[in-house]
């Protein structure tokens, strides 16, 4: 995507922000992630390497090819994964995913998708691009969100105000923060086969109120991520920042409290 388009940003603090949420988010984005037997893997839209420095530590067998359009976040990642790509497990190269151009397209056994399709204008054309790329009985994961199941308990209406501000306006900067439910029909289009999709929730409340806070914070943090460029485009006020951070604070520690999201991770094949 280009850097116009990306409604996070690229500095250093956003950069550190997602390889904190790729350490937070390990434990369900890998569960029944399964390579074993596949031995050269495409990763697409890699941005700092956050998700890659995983994939290299839990299947150590992989050759990895990790490609993104930013150049600032291909910067960040080489020296992220410095010991990986000396090694030779990971090699990165700038690619737009909507015109993907490997030298050894159709050697890929197996490919990798996270967090990526909610910033890309055209799913369906990166689907079928990375579907090129992948040799017969090649296996894909993608894990993609669904930002329509947000609840928080108590009501916050300011976080709730901002939210639908941040994904409206991600909408209109031609993403989809709703991606993870279409992700069935879109592999099906694209010509998958053997698509399986689950439902993969975050639901904490006064039975773990540590990880309650945890998960509030990363939500809150997520929104502020995306303060500069709504701030500028005028959908939201610095009043109403302050407001979200107040409830974020209540959310963080009211007894009963309840945090929920869930997002949508689709599993297919190749012929």
């Amino acid at each position: 995507m280009a850097n116009s388009k990306y409604i996070h940003g690229f500095s250093k603090s956003e950069q550190k922000r997602l390889i904190a949420q790729a350490h937070l988010l390990e434990s369900k984005v890998y569960e029944g992630l399964d390579y074993s037997g596949r031995h050269k893997l495409l990763e697409v839209g890699c941005g700092v390497g956050a998700q890659t420095k995983i994939l290299c530590r839990r299947f150590p067998h992989l050759s990895i090819h990790s490609v993104d359009l930013s150049e600032v976040q291909l910067h960040a990642a080489a020296q992220y994964l410095k010991s990986e790509i000396k090694k030779g497990q990971v090699r990165l190269s700038q690619q737009d995913a909507m015109a993907l151009k490997l030298d050894d397209a159709g050697t890929y056994d197996s490919a990798f998708i996270c967090w990526f399709f909610e910033h890309v204008p055209d799913p369906l054309k990166v689907l079928k691009n990375i579907k090129k790329q992948l040799s017969p009985g090649a296996r894909i994961y993608c894990s993609e969100v669904f930002n329509q199941t947000l609840y928080l308990e108590p009501y916050a209406p300011a976080f709730q105000e901002y939210w639908a501000e941040f994904n409206d306006l991600q909408t209109r900067m031609n993403g989809d923060p709703f991606v993870g439910a279409k992700l069935g029909n879109l592999l099906h289009k694209a010509g998958y086969k053997n698509i399986q999709l689950e439902v993969r929730d975050y639901l904490y409340d006064s039975r773990n109120p540590k990880a309650r806070a945890t998960y509030v914070e990363y939500f809150h943090q997520i929104l502020l991520s995306g303060q500069d460029v709504l701030l500028r485009e005028g959908r939201v006020t610095k009043s109403l920042i302050q407001k979200m951070k107040a409830e974020t604070k209540i959310l963080k520690s009211a007894k009963d409290a309840i945090f929920f999201y869930a997002y949508i991770r689709a599993t297919a094949t190749v012929d």
